[in-house]
């Protein structure tokens, strides 16, 4: 049987009587490892994020949005209306939510203050429970509110402090294009999905988009279904009713969940080709750690002409430095994934975001590490084991 653990403390004993070399010749696997678990763990940090964002939003493997035109024009037609929306409500089967979005520009003037949010839309009374953005204050406006066309308004965090400042606005009076509306609710901060304010939005019901937005065209119906695998049933029923009512095909429908493919799709590609880049590093310190091991075998001829003498037999000289190659990459790996996550971990919370840990990069580090340390180690390993011992015992250094 071979034994392994005689060579395994050579090793590592040779490697203590050289820290500072040994800390150096392990730097070059120390930074790829390092880069890698920074750049994945980020990567998996603001996929985490983004994702987060979106899942926020009622954005799930159970949605999908109808937007005009066929989905090759940079500016579509807006085709579908008011009245689409409703016959859709009706006849979409397994249907749990429906959302148009009216867009248009407001302005809204409380006394002598004015401002023109980012958005105003008409919307219906879906919207609190489809993008899971209830009122904090007062109420959201009702199917009745729609239906009746009462002027309410629903506002977001950003225009209360920009009009109303600390004081509630609920109940107050303001115009929005010159027309009146009641305040009847605040919705809750959402903060930015990406770079755009979620909060600097003010939502009147659908019904009155012509009268104040000046028009009655939507720019999109965000649609929920019960469950994931209605979507297909549910495109289905959108493009015989729409199809029938507008008698050709003006419109085009897509489901969140390619929509978080992609996303998923284009992170994990940057994430892959920045840790590409960085595991090169890898290469290159494992090429560094052949260069010492060949100068360690050059130093220490006359010590293993010595062993040799004494009984030592090829594959224990073998073993010996196939062991210190491994052991210095593998040390490597260790701190690196340690510097690694502590950076990723400082850098998420300056970006404040989550940081996730690259586990699995973890256990790659440690396996590349490894196979590095194996490969690289063999030629110096098998060098100083075939020298001969005479010849080896008049080496002078």
């Amino acid at each position: 049987m071979i034994n392994l653990l005689d060579p395994f403390k050579i090793a590592f004993g040779s490697l203590l009587s050289n820290k500072l070399r040994s800390l150096l010749t392990t730097l070059g696997v120390i930074i790829g490892v390092a880069a890698v678990i920074t750049l994945v763990s980020m990567g998996e940090g603001a996929k985490s994020y983004i994702l987060g964002q979106i899942g926020s939003w009622g954005m799930g493997a159970n949605s999908l949005v109808i937007q005009p035109g066929t989905g090759d024009a940079t500016i579509p037609e807006l085709t579908l209306t008011y009245d689409d929306a409703v016959v859709l409500r009706q006849k979409i089967r397994h249907l749990q939510y429906l959302m148009p979005e009216f867009v248009g520009r407001g302005r809204c003037i409380y006394g002598k203050k004015s401002y023109i949010p980012s958005y105003t839309m008409g919307a219906s009374a879906d919207y609190p429970l489809a993008y899971k953005q209830k009122a904090v204050e007062g109420r959201f406006f009702s199917e009745a509110d729609d239906a009746s066309r009462r002027r309410v308004v629903v506002i977001g965090k950003t225009i209360v402090n920009k009009l109303f400042g600390s004081y509630s606005p609920i109940g107050e009076k303001i115009t929005i294009n010159g027309i009146g509306f009641t305040v009847i609710g605040v919705l809750e901060e959402k903060g930015t999905l990406l770079t755009n304010d979620m909060d600097d939005i003010a939502l009147i019901p659908g019904s009155l988009s012509e009268t104040v937005l000046g028009t009655n065209k939507i720019w999109e119906i965000f649609i929920t279904v019960e469950k994931d695998d209605q979507v297909a049933q549910a495109i289905d029923d959108i493009e015989k009713i729409l199809t029938a009512r507008h008698h050709r095909v003006d419109f085009h429908t897509h489901t969140q969940q390619g929509m978080i493919d992609i996303i998923n799709n284009i992170l994990n590609a940057m994430t892959g080709i920045v840790s590409a880049i960085a595991a090169i590093s890898l290469l290159v310190g494992g090429i560094g750690i052949m260069n010492i091991m060949l100068v360690a075998v050059t130093e220490r001829t006359r010590e293993i002409g010595i062993r040799k003498s004494i009984g030592a037999k090829q594959r224990d000289i073998f073993l010996q430095f196939v062991f210190e190659s491994v052991l210095i990459t593998m040390s490597g790996a260790l701190i690196g994934i340690i510097i690694g996550t502590l950076a990723a971990w400082l850098i998420m919370h300056f970006l404040k975001m989550e940081a996730v840990i690259a586990w699995g990069a973890a256990y790659s580090a440690c396996l590349v590490a490894f196979l590095v340390g194996t490969f690289f180690g063999v030629y110096p390993a098998v060098r100083a084991s075939r020298l001969d011992p005479v010849e080896a015992l008049r080496y002078e250094a």
